[in-house]
């Protein structure tokens, strides 16, 4: 694998899709060969297993905290195969919004177990790990207020069954991202998202640049274009 894997996590409204947008603009900019990406969602077949997983049914059936859990790793696993991997293998920075340490904060927040979450984690991932993950961190109540005025600003947006969730809920899945981030602090990398965008973004680029050029990219060279599957 000769690519840099970054991931971007963060709660409901934490600005994830701006921020690793506004990276993919700055790497375009500099020439940076990357693939822009996502989960669930990234490849053809994840987009239906997102529209499963993020939008409510009409009749009114929840899943099961495990069925969920499996359909998020089916998607990772066909996202890794069929996207990430070969990415990574042709020398390719690859910026991913949401990868595994969501599913471990979300589904651990339902009430999955540890053990359950290891297991796939293993089976799925094997020995890929990001190389570097940008933690968009913000109080829920803000997050969801952010959630909901961009879903106010979008007719006909159903992707909300996430956002639609009880602020307690919220509460522990950021715990459980900021307890990941302690545990990994090598690379796991905390940016507060409650401040102006341009903000971020400057705090974004302090955690990322440094990886890019010890990694051997020429982020103030230009060059060719990226391509984005986002």
């Amino acid at each position: 694998m000769r690519g840099v894997l970054v991931t971007f996590e963060g709660i409901e409204g934490s600005g994830k899709s701006t921020q690793l947008l506004r990276l993919s603009e700055r790497l375009r900019r500099r020439g940076v060969d990357h693939l822009v990406t996502k989960e669930p969602g990234g490849t053809a077949l994840g987009a239906e297993i997102r529209r499963l997983l993020l939008t409510r049914h009409a009749s009114g059936e929840i899943w099961a905290p495990e069925a969920e859990l499996l359909l998020f790793y089916a998607d990772r696993a066909q996202h890794l195969k069929a996207v990430i991997r070969p990415a990574l293998d042709a020398g390719q920075v690859v910026l991913v919004d949401r990868f595994e340490d969501s599913t471990r904060a979300y589904q651990g927040a339902s009430g999955i177990p540890e053990d359950a979450l290891n297991h796939l984690r293993d089976l799925v991932l094997q020995r890929l790990r990001p190389h570097l993950t940008v933690l968009l961190d913000l109080e829920p109540e803000q997050g969801l207020t952010r959630a909901g005025t961009r879903n106010e600003a979008l007719p006909g947006f159903q992707e909300t069954r996430f956002d639609e969730a009880a602020v307690d809920f919220h509460r522990r899945v950021r715990q459980r991202f900021l307890q990941i981030a302690k545990d990994e602090p090598q690379r796991v990398s905390i940016v507060p998202a409650k401040e102006d965008p341009a903000v971020v973004e400057a705090g974004v680029w302090r955690a990322v640049s440094p990886l890019l050029r010890s990694s051997g990219f020429e982020v103030e060279k230009k060059s060719r274009a990226s391509k984005t599957s986002l």
